[in-house]
């Protein structure tokens, strides 16, 4: 483990909030702490939303927290950092995609509201074995419109409340939920489909 590792789990269990508190005190190793916490889990939903192309990723990434460094002295205990930064992220990529690839920019409409029971009750991560579920789900992903692919990652990945989802694509409660249950069900099928080795079963 490296000093600079070893600082930051010093931090351990400190509550994301304080450790802001901290780096707008000027604790530079407050924001280190915060960075070590969540860049595996960001990058893993920056790298997925981008179909696995990892040089986007790595632009987004960055520049996300280039962004966040700037508006962090200013951010307001208004929910959760976590759901703050993946907003960042998400406005980012989004611009870019807009910018570079317009014709990818899908906006998918439904404003039913299905049941929470229902957009909750599939996990993948029971129906495969842990060394099948990350080319499976790859796979599938890459199936589903960007912003039901969205909503599957920032809920299964990121492990925000579907009310957070809905504040970060702006949108209402159903259309999160409607979009959820539009991926799982597609998810479903495709992993039906792929199933040829009984992995299912």
């Amino acid at each position: 483990m490296t000093a600079k590792m070893a600082n930051t789990n010093a931090y351990g269990d400190v509550a994301d909030t304080v450790l802001i508190h901290a780096y707008a005190k000027g604790d530079e190793k407050a924001f280190e702490a915060l960075y070590y916490r969540y860049r595996t889990l960001l990058y893993s939903y920056l790298n997925n939303l981008a179909g696995n192309n990892s040089a986007e990723a790595d632009e987004v990434f960055t520049e996300t927290w280039l962004r966040v460094i700037d508006k962090l002295p200013k951010y307001k205990d208004e929910g959760k950092f976590s759901a703050w930064l993946f907003r960042i992220a998400r406005n980012i990529f989004i611009d870019r995609l807009r910018h570079n690839k317009p014709e990818m920019f899908v906006t998918i409409d439904g404003e039913d509201s299905p049941e929470l029971a229902e957009v909750t009750a599939f996990s993948p991560d029971r129906m495969l074995g842990a060394g099948d579920i990350g080319s499976a789900i790859k796979s599938a992903l890459a199936q589903l419109q960007p912003e039901q692919r969205e909503v599957f990652l920032l809920r299964e990945e990121a492990e925000l409340s579907f009310k957070e989802i809905a504040e970060i694509q702006k949108c209402s409660l159903g259309t999160v939920l409607s979009r959820m249950r539009y991926a799982l069900k597609k998810l479903r099928a495709f992993l039906q489909d792929v199933d040829a080795g009984g992995l299912l079963k």
